[in-house]
């Protein structure tokens, strides 16, 4: 883990201030998550795939399927995004 030091005239204000930004971004990450994991889910309950044969190529696109598989492969890669910037999120350590 690495150290990131930023420089404040008012550390006292400035904490809490970037304290409730870190919390109220992962309040957003954390909607976002849920509402992407639901379409996810509904996309591939709706198609009936499993997203782990999917995302290992092992789903044959169709003429009928393409654009929903697309939409759902897309919607995977947003969601492992999303769980990465959260998890990086809930690793940042404020001190002061």
């Amino acid at each position: 883990m690495q150290t990131i030091s930023l420089k404040s005239g008012s550390p006292d204000t400035v904490i809490p201030l970037l304290k409730n930004a870190i919390d109220r971004e992962k309040r957003i990450l954390a909607e976002s998550l849920r509402v992407t994991r639901e379409k996810v889910n509904k996309l591939a309950k709706d198609l009936a795939v499993d997203i782990d044969k999917l995302m290992r190529g092992g789903v044959k696109h169709t003429a009928p399927n393409d654009m929903q598989l697309l939409e759902l492969e897309g919607e995977i890669e947003i969601l492992r995004h999303l769980e990465t910037e959260i998890k990086e999120l809930e690793s940042v350590e404020i001190c002061g």
